[in-house]
């Protein structure tokens, strides 16, 4: 679905972005036609996802963005979901299941390691 509203003078230079949000169960994309000079915010706003959807974040193509940020033709503003797990909390868990891996691997014994 394209938005483009009818009060945007006509001869005026436009680009086309679209704003995504994902989540594991549904994925929400919205296709916009903006004059030159759209700014983040004023896309969002047109957009209506913020009225569904609780962003913890923007960002274009993964990399943080301020709402100010003027966009450019093709961009893809994502609304960011919060983190469901801490960071370090995530490393550590990894960090830990690697170990339990190396721990098993070395009580093997090496007849079980060799490929015949």
């Amino acid at each position: 679905m394209t938005i483009a509203p009818n009060h945007w003078p006509t001869d005026v230079a436009r680009l086309t972005v679209s704003v995504v949000w994902a989540s594991r169960e549904h994925v929400a994309s919205v296709s916009l036609e903006v004059p030159v000079g759209t700014r983040v915010e004023q896309a969002l706003e047109l957009s209506g996802l913020l009225q569904t959807y609780q962003p913890a974040g923007f960002s274009i193509f993964g990399q943080r963005c301020d709402l100010s940020r003027i966009l450019s033709d093709g961009d893809r503003i994502e609304l960011c979901r919060p983190l469901t797990v801490e960071p370090k909390a995530a490393r550590r868990r990894r960090a830990l299941h690697r170990e339990k891996v190396r721990n098993i691997k070395k009580k093997m014994p090496i007849d079980d390691l060799t490929v015949s």
